[in-house]
């Protein structure tokens, strides 16, 4: 397990549909305090992640969260998504995803795509600045699980290989000039849930955009049924877990580790400044005090 604050840029990714998922504001089921607003930006039922044949369980798999910088004219190389369901989102630049059987998609800050069943690549859309996204996603890294190694089937991609696909040929597939950078992962065996909550297949990735007005305090959360990782988008907040006071404001990009986490306290650091966050979650649908 890696646990760590870091400065970051923010991604989510692309579904087999390829729509770009419009913030809404979210018909919560619990009252929101005044000055606190929540959207969904995106979400992926896990019940419909269909993995390739003799693939990793998911259950087997890291719930992994991190970012990747793509320097200037350049691109993330052609890649499969069937064995890796995953939620992208950028968070500095433009990203144009050319995801396969679909017209091209182009991404700003903020945009939310999700990928679980199709093949992509993408481009930096910009020659002279540099594209920082993020990755939410269920990873097989290839470790065995309870003593067996699984393949990593990516049936698609494998087709248009071996056919020559024209999306396959002109795809850039070597060469790209992007960083991968790890902020967080977890084993999904690792984290706790509640005796009483939904099972894995029964939840939602999900994320949301979370907007504090100045001087606002969150009422404690327990995220002990809900596996969360925190992206500042704007302000600072202070985060403390379990009454935990003597901790720094998590600024601008930094993230913050919600795994496993107990009772969390969420406030805006600013008396003058409204402060925004990222949620990137695996959420129980009987969880009803989300904010």
């Amino acid at each position: 397990m890696r646990t760590k604050i870091a400065a970051l840029a923010f991604m989510m990714t692309s579904s087999l549909a390829v729509n770009i998922c419009q913030a809404e504001t979210t018909t919560a089921q619990v009252k929101l305090p005044d000055g606190v607003k929540s959207e969904i930006l995106n979400t992926l039922k896990i019940s419909d992640i269909h993995l390739p044949e003799g693939n990793k369980p998911l259950t087997c798999r890291e719930l992994r969260f991190r970012t990747v910088d793509v320097k200037p004219g350049s691109h993330i190389d052609l890649h499969s998504h069937e064995n890796r369901p995953a939620m992208l989102g950028v968070t500095r630049g433009t990203s144009i995803v050319h995801p396969y059987q679909h017209q091209p998609v182009t991404l700003n800050v903020g945009d939310s795509y999700k990928e679980y069943a199709n093949v992509h690549y993408a481009r930096n859309g910009s020659e002279t600045d540099m594209l920082t996204m993020t990755t939410f996603d269920l990873l097989d890294d290839g470790s065995p699980c309870n003593s067996v190694t699984y393949p990593q089937n990516t049936p698609l991609l494998d087709k248009l290989k071996a056919e020559h696909d024209k999306f396959y040929v002109d795809a850039p597939k070597k060469g790209g000039l992007e960083k991968s950078n790890p902020v967080y992962s977890h084993n999904v065996s690792d984290i706790q849930f509640s005796d009483k909550s939904d099972k894995l297949t029964d939840r939602v990735m999900r994320v949301r955009k979370v907007t504090l007005s100045a001087g606002t305090a969150l009422p404690k959360q327990d995220f002990s049924n809900r596996p969360t990782y925190l992206l500042v988008l704007d302000g600072a907040l202070d985060v403390e877990k379990s009454g935990n006071t003597d901790v720094s404001p998590v600024g601008k990009l930094g993230t913050a580790d919600l795994v496993n986490a107990g009772n969390v306290t969420i406030k805006n650091d600013s008396a003058t400044a409204a402060a925004g966050y990222l949620v990137f979650e695996i959420w129980d649908p009987k969880d009803t005090d989300a904010i």
